[in-house]
């Protein structure tokens, strides 16, 4: 039997998502933007270590503000081609 080596997903720091808007918006209204928390909000701004998005959120999130992902994170289709090549 034939073991399936698990692939790690591609991740994609949620600071850049922050970035598309201007650096004194508030943290509320960012979270009613992208339907998190506010502290969610605090934690991408100032934790940027623990600010890494699964591939289904980055692209969900792009989405909500109306932007394809790969206008978010220049290095979206290459690091989905590295994981589709393991």
């Amino acid at each position: 039997m034939k073991t399936r080596k698990s692939k790690a997903m591609p991740t994609y720091n949620a600071q850049h998502l922050l970035e598309k808007y201007p650096k004194e918006e508030t943290a509320g209204f960012l979270a009613e933007v992208f339907g998190v928390s506010r502290a969610t909000i605090i934690r991408w701004r100032n934790r940027s270590d623990e600010a890494n998005l699964n591939i289904f959120k980055a692209d969900h999130y792009a989405c909500r503000i109306g932007i394809h992902p790969a206008n978010v994170w220049q290095d979206w289709y290459d690091l989905q081609e590295k994981y589709d090549n393991r």
